[in-house]
């Protein structure tokens, strides 16, 4: 019982899509694809905890990916963020961003013809956001972390041969996140990775989209690269706003363009 329970977890989890343009058979809903994204961006994070100023920078994210179609459409994703970042005021780019991503969705199929397909179904995300700003505290980190449930929508479009635009919209409904305080009590943070690891998980608290608002849009442009596989262009946008209380918010905007190569 234990085994059969273990199997059907990674299944759930690890899977793929069917990207055809007619009714998929038997053998096409057991299809799964995996697929790794590289992404080179724009990065811009205000932190008004710390000054009025925006930090911006480029961007590398590195992503995993599996998508499987099985009556309903279910999407995972892992994903590496890490770019340099600096002020109008700053020559060099000392400060940084690194971030680590889980996202899980389960869509249902809402409308479909022959070459238009709409899923809609709840999401999950679960992010660690990690910044450091050395010319202006180089005695604290500052952090956005989040565990969000929101809304999933997925649009493929079948173009002519074997071409798709796949777009997805996700955004976060309920949310339970960590910030800094904006006034701290030590003078220093405990730089260990254990002391990263509590900071990034004190401080928690709930809110809805005033006060933690997470909005993920990305599209592709996927196309045939040899008989049995296809390759995709992306780009992607994302927009975060976390406020605790009546506390200064942190506001991040990336926008990144990149390559899928599905396995």
């Amino acid at each position: 019982m234990k085994t059969r329970t273990l199997l059907i977890f990674i299944q759930i989890i690890t899977g793929g899509i069917w990207l055809g343009g007619q009714e998929p058979d038997s053998s096409a809903l057991q299809n799964k694809t995996y697929s790794f994204d590289i992404q080179f961006g724009i990065n811009q994070i205000k932190e008004m905890n710390l000054l009025p100023l925006s930090h911006r920078g480029t961007l590398t994210e590195i992503s995993f990916e599996t998508e499987k179609i099985k009556n309903t459409l279910r999407h995972f994703q892992f994903s590496l963020v890490y770019s340099r970042l600096k002020t109008g005021m700053e020559e060099m780019s000392k400060s940084g961003n690194i971030k680590l991503g889980l996202g899980y969705s389960f869509n249902f199929l809402i409308y479909k013809n022959n070459s238009l397909a709409y899923y809609l179904g709840p999401q999950m995300s679960l992010c660690y956001s990690y910044m450091l700003y050395p010319n202006w505290d180089d005695s604290h980190g500052y952090w956005a972390d989040y565990l969000s449930f929101g809304a999933s929508n997925i649009l493929s479009v079948s173009l002519k041969n074997e071409n798709e635009w796949f777009t997805s919209l996700n955004f976060g409904l309920v949310s339970i996140f960590s910030r800094p305080e904006e006034i701290r009590s030590y003078k220093m943070d405990d730089s260990s990775l254990g002391g990263i690891l509590k900071a990034l998980n004190s401080n928690i608290e709930t809110g809805s989209m005033n006060k933690a608002l997470q909005i993920s849009l990305k599209s592709e442009y996927r196309f045939p690269v040899f008989v049995t596989r296809r390759e995709a262009v992306t780009y992607s946008m994302d927009i975060f706003r976390f406020s605790q209380k009546d506390e200064h918010p942190v506001i991040q905007i990336i926008y990144s363009i990149g390559i899928k190569i599905m396995l």
